[in-house]
């Protein structure tokens, strides 16, 4: 196996002369194509078999029993949880233990991949947060999402990961309710398209492997298939100029990429109505027919719902891979897990599932490897141990410019003074209310003039009741309240109207929380809980206020 990787080594150097001498340009492909066809040729019915799985797992490290059934069932592809993670030098082990594994008994390095979108879907712990992917495509700045993408790639390879499931390309309306919500980088499909194909570049750089979601594109639903079978009724004019079109932007990436097939079904699609996930109409016909696919397709999870209310996990998989599927993922159940991968063998050893798809299928699988694992470098910048986060000054840098961007971005054009130096100074009646559930926007809330400041901190059994009280009894000329998630949205929409019409709203979520906004003296959108949110609400709060 080694001696194999060392070949893929050998060939990064072959690739520094194909710039001198251009005649080598054949001779090196035609060399990772036989490396690829004779690997394929020499492994067993159980090594290809498992090179189609990606697989959850419950533990945090490596016992007898998990060993013993990668020993047995040799699964090409892992995903990590937050269920697997206690710390960053904990999740650099395991995965380290996951590349030993798989070299052992599969004989190939695995793909090892993780949601890292940012916002909620967040599986390490990176200082400071990620911002979600709404607050990254209301910048509409393709060089900040590559820098994005990039850095996240860096903060992966650091503790072993080589794949990223992200972004998700589904085109959402952030003003009305869905299951994808602030997932999404807006509901313009071009700035969906932009700014996620250069997410995606800048994971590349990383070496990291995208994972482009949900195709065909869910983003206008409001039920979530992880829970139940979702229908998506859209005419194919409807998806072609909208939900279509960042996907079909994404597939000129190449080949070293992956795409997440969506459980849901769209009849106008296939009219058959089979989720996307088991449809040949759209796996083969239209992803690797009209839009030139060249890179990996997996599924979404066989065991959610959405999945498993239509068939068990062992025929749903045989019937993905039959559509056109490259790798099927099941996140739980070992016991399902066994007899989904006995249920594939069985379907490859009757010829259900063709040789000649078997090794298309296996021939992306570990060209995306060989991606992956020809670069493998020792860290650029050696975690120091123990930490209990991933950051880096340059990170930090980007994210607080994200923040910058959207903060002038939410201020109307007559706010020219925003870049000028502040000259008023407050009055003795400028006392300023500052209403949020975050220490951290409270703790970061300064400002260079001496307003008279009170703090009030929000907790989940606040009352509208108790906010007025405290409010009336501290007499605020202004008053700014933060949203952060449900709870706090639901208080903001229970107070009276006279109430809100003093309010200065700081919206750190999807802005589909904030209702009736016109009802508010004014509402900043961030999309994202910063941790200098406060403070560069304060830096500019005499012109908010004015």
């Amino acid at each position: 196996m080694f001696n194999y990787i060392r070949e893929f080594h050998i060939k990064l150097s072959i690739s520094i002369l194909i710039c001198i001498i251009p005649v080598l340009v054949p001779a090196q492909l035609n060399s990772l194509d036989s490396i690829i066809e004779a690997k394929i040729s020499s492994m067993t019915l159980e090594e290809k078999a498992g090179q189609l799985f990606i697989l959850g797992f419950p533990n945090r490290s490596m016992d007898s029993e998990f060993l013993s059934f990668l020993s047995m069932y040799k699964p090409g592809s892992f995903i990590v949880f937050k269920r697997n993670i206690k710390s960053i030098e904990q999740v650099e082990t395991l995965t380290s233990m996951l590349y030993q594994a798989s070299y052992k008994y599969s004989k190939l390095p695995p793909l090892i991949a993780i949601d890292q979108e940012g916002g909620s879907v967040s599986r390490l712990p990176i200082y400071p947060a990620q911002p979600n992917a709404l607050a990254l495509g209301k910048t509409k700045s393709p060089l900040l999402a590559e820098e994005m993408g990039y850095q996240t790639g860096v903060f992966l390879r650091e503790v072993g990961f080589n794949m990223n499931l992200a972004p998700v390309l589904d085109v959402s309306d952030p003003l009305i309710p869905s299951f994808i919500g602030a997932r999404s980088f807006g509901s313009d499909p071009a700035t969906v398209r932009d700014i996620g194909v250069s997410y995606s570049t800048g994971l590349l750089r990383a070496h990291v492997i995208p994972t482009a979601k949900h195709f065909p594109g869910t983003g206008s639903m409001k039920s979530d298939p992880h829970s139940t079978i979702v229908k998506n009724n859209s005419s194919i004019n409807s998806l072609r100029d909208r939900d279509l079109i960042p996907f079909q932007g994404y597939t000129g990436l190449g080949k070293n990429i992956a795409l997440m097939l969506s459980h849901s079904i769209f009849p106008s699609l296939d009219a058959s109505g089979e989720p996307a996930s088991f449809s040949r109409k759209i796996t083969t016909d239209l992803l690797r027919g009209e839009f030139k696919y060249q890179g990996l397709v997996i599924t979404d999870d066989l065991q959610m719902r959405g999945s498993r209310q239509l068939l068990r996990p062992e025929f749903s998989a045989v019937k993905s891979l039959q559509a056109g599927t490259d790798i099927v993922m099941m996140t739980w159940s070992q016991a399902d897990q066994i007899k989904t991968i006995n249920a594939v063998k069985l379907a490859i050893t009757k010829g259900e599932i063709t040789n000649a798809e078997l090794n298309s299928k296996l021939t992306r699988i570990l060209n995306a490897k060989a991606f992956t694992n020809a670069f493998r470098q020792e860290r650029q910048h050696p975690l120091p141990k123990p930490t209990q986060h991933l950051t880096s000054l340059k990170y930090s840098a980007l994210e607080d410019e994200i923040l910058s961007i959207n903060f002038k971005n939410n201020l109307n054009a007559t706010f020219d003074s925003i870049t000028q130096k502040i000259t008023r100074k407050p009055t003795a009646q400028d006392r300023v209310c500052v209403i949020s559930s975050s220490p951290e926007f409270l703790a970061s809330f300064k400002h260079p003039i001496a307003y008279d400041f009170s703090f009030y901190r929000l907790r989940s059994n606040t009352t509208e009741s108790n906010l007025r009280s405290w409010s009336d009894m501290k007499h605020c000329s202004s008053s700014i309240i933060t949203v952060n998630g449900k709870v706090s949205a639901k208080l903001l929409e229970s107070l009276p109207l006279e109430t809100k019409r003093k309010l200065i709203v700081v919206n750190l979520n999807t802005p589909n929380l904030v209702k009736n906004s016109d009802q508010f003296k004014k509402v900043i959108q961030l999309y994202f809980n910063h941790k200098n949110s406060g403070q560069k609400i304060a830096e500019n709060l005499t012109e908010i206020i004015n």
